[in-house]
């Protein structure tokens, strides 16, 4: 029977099974594959149907020319060089400390979320290893925002990872306080997960579109907003698996 909800255990033991099969496999086990088309036909049907769900959402508005962001990290994972238009995505996106960033943190010390942690530990160790770029189609809104990035993982030679993320589209909403760092939160209120890769966020068994969990938990009616947790939807995680243990095809192996 299928696992109607996100079970911590499973789920660390989800993780830990990944590595163990990872630590068996040698570079002719694993071929590069770019992500199914069905991925970029899935993001514009949710584009759609987003759209659909309201028609108080104004029009979208156009994509800033040329935004890409650009960071590479060394083979000790220390963040080392950032692209010209780092600094200036996080203050438009309410993060002015992460402008310029300290020599000596790695760039796990800014995640949440010990199995999200894990799983881009995994991705980056496999790009190192194989010395093949990866590539991952991801969400990463703003409060009054909906924006889909493709993101390029590419190895260098001395053992660095450069990451380069270039925003594929953008829509205008009515903003969402919940995502809106400068709102109160509330501490008695339970702690929402959002999926770090589909932006969904969790519900009990389900996970939502942002407006769908607003209407379900009233929030428009709320002073003050629960806090966010990093995560990954069953979905998300079950794709991230599946694209860490790419076999390759027999025919290549013998060759």
């Amino acid at each position: 029977m299928p696992r109607e909800m996100d079970d911590p255990t499973a789920e660390a033991a989800d993780t830990a099974r990944i590595r163990a099969i990872l630590s068996d496999l040698e570079d002719a086990d694993f071929e590069r594959l770019d992500p199914p088309a069905d991925v970029w036909t899935g993001i514009e049907a949710a584009v759609a149907s987003g759209a659909a769900r309201s028609s108080k959402v104004p029009p979208s508005r156009d994509v800033t020319a040329g935004t890409v962001v650009e960071y590479s990290i060394d083979a000790d994972d220390r963040v080392v060089g950032v692209g010209e238009s780092w600094a200036a995505f996080a203050r438009d996106n309410d993060a002015p400390e992460l402008g310029i960033l300290p020599p000596d943190r790695t760039i796990w010390s800014y995640f949440e979320g010990d199995e999200v942690t894990e799983l881009w530990r995994l991705l980056v160790e496999r790009v190192r290893t194989l010395q093949r770029p990866a590539r991952v189609p991801l969400r990463c809104d703003a409060p009054a925002a909906r924006r889909w990035f493709d993101m390029s993982i590419s190895p260098e030679s001395d053992g660095g990872v450069q990451f380069r993320c270039v925003m594929v589209f953008e829509e205008a909403r009515p903003a969402v306080s919940l995502l809106d760092t400068h709102a109160d939160r509330d501490s008695e209120l339970a702690a929402v997960a959002l999926c770090s890769w589909c932006a969904r966020a969790q519900h009990g068994a389900r996970w939502l579109d942002l407006e769908e969990l607003v209407a379900e938990l009233h929030l428009l009616e709320r002073s003050s907003m629960p806090s966010i947790a990093h995560g990954i939807c069953a979905s998300c995680r079950e794709e991230m698996s599946a694209e860490l243990l790419v076999p390759a095809r027999s025919s290549d192996a013998s060759a």
